[in-house]
């Protein structure tokens, strides 16, 4: 080899990376102590970054296509090397390439069981798994906060991290919901939406974006899973017999209702008896049992508005039963508002909704 050929042999014309693996979020070009020509050729592909580094301080960041090397193409790196009327000779600094592709199929799991609190069952001990996608949105900002100056740098190292900021979100959220075991079952598809405007500034920290969040199984203890089975084979046996008439519980609740002064007890027997009316008219439906229950929960906040209102204060089981039968107008127009919104919702059908307004207005 002739001096020439050693002299040129010391220069680095062509800078690129050519990514092979599928779990490198960042990769240092591999310079061997050799200089950057000037005028050097630098490509960044798609879902790339380059990022150059001057004596450990971050200069220019190059998105992809390419790029070559000359002071026109580097001012923050030619600010740090005080080249203030450009530069002739070869250079040195240090290339990372980063990796800015969708990372998908990351797993979380929760390691210790969650406590949640429960109406029905108290405290529960509950386990939840699935996964999530991100990117690196913020070269930079990534490179700063994490990443560091080693040679490579790959998924393993950073999920640990990123587990631990999903399982402490995901157990806060589920803490501060007041949802029932129940609920929190039925909706476990629906969960990681709920959960990823959460976690974003968490992520947007790093200089990441999380894309989605999934929630793919959460595990209750056995007894308390066979106890919401069986609830759920109760239910999905009365839809499909259609085995409760809905006209006939509601006067029957609502004459209980105005003798009595908790409503709350009664209220999870009218939240069954609701979701069974509900599924009257779909005996045999698809779809979730379990999830069309759910709503039907949720609208029983009408029915106790009408219960609510049906009931009058007293001090003896005569003086109530006097103010139910005899309603003020203003609770009568509250209770009609009540029904109508009964209607609207499919829990009363067109018949069953006259038949109680016509029952109401004779009461004016």
């Amino acid at each position: 080899m002739g001096i020439w050929s050693k002299i040129t042999g010391q220069f680095i014309d062509v800078i690129e990376w050519v990514d092979d693996t599928r779990d490198t979020l960042i990769w240092k070009f591999p310079d061997e102590d050799k200089e950057i020509k000037n005028g050097a050729q630098l490509t960044v592909r798609e879902s790339q970054a380059a990022i150059f580094i001057n004596e450990g301080q971050l200069g220019d960041i190059f998105t992809p296509g390419r790029h070559e090397l000359v002071t026109r193409n580097m001012p923050i790196t030619t600010t740090l090397k005080s080249w203030k009327f450009g530069f002739d000779s070869p250079f040195k600094v240090d290339i990372y390439f980063v990796s800015t592709r969708l990372f998908t199929n990351m797993k979380w799991g929760t390691k210790q069981p969650i406590m949640v609190s429960d109406p029905e069952f108290s405290m529960v001990q509950l386990r939840a798994f699935g996964t999530f996608n991100f990117q690196i949105t913020d070269p930079g900002k990534f490179f700063r906060q994490i990443a560091g100056t080693g040679s490579l740098f790959t998924t393993d190292e950073l999920l640990e991290s990123l587990r631990s900021t999903v399982v402490t979100e995901f157990t806060n959220a589920l803490k501060k919901s007041g949802k029932s075991i129940a609920e929190i079952n039925s909706r476990s598809g629906e969960l990681g939406n709920d959960l990823l405007p959460i976690l974003q500034p968490e992520f947007e920290a790093m200089g990441l974006k999380m894309l989605r969040l999934n929630v793919e199984s959460i595990s209750l203890p056995d007894e308390i899973m066979a106890e919401l089975n069986r609830q759920d084979l109760e239910f999905r046996q009365k839809k499909r017999t259609g085995s409760l008439d809905i006209e006939l519980e509601m006067q029957k609740l609502m004459q209980q209702a105005s003798v009595s002064q908790n409503i709350g007890d009664m209220q999870k027997f009218l939240q069954m008896q609701a979701a069974i009316g509900m599924g009257k008219d779909n005996p045999g439906g698809g779809g979730s049992d379990m999830s069309e229950m759910m709503k039907a929960m949720m609208s029983m906040n009408m029915m106790k508005d009408v219960l609510n209102n049906n009931q009058a204060p007293s001090t003896s089981n005569t003086t109530t039963t006097q103010n139910a039968s005899h309603p003020t107008k203003e609770q009568v127009m509250q209770m009609l508002k009540d029904l109508g919104e009964l209607k609207s919702s499919g829990i009363l059908t067109e018949d069953e909704f006259n038949a109680k307004k016509t029952e109401l207005l004779a009461k004016l």
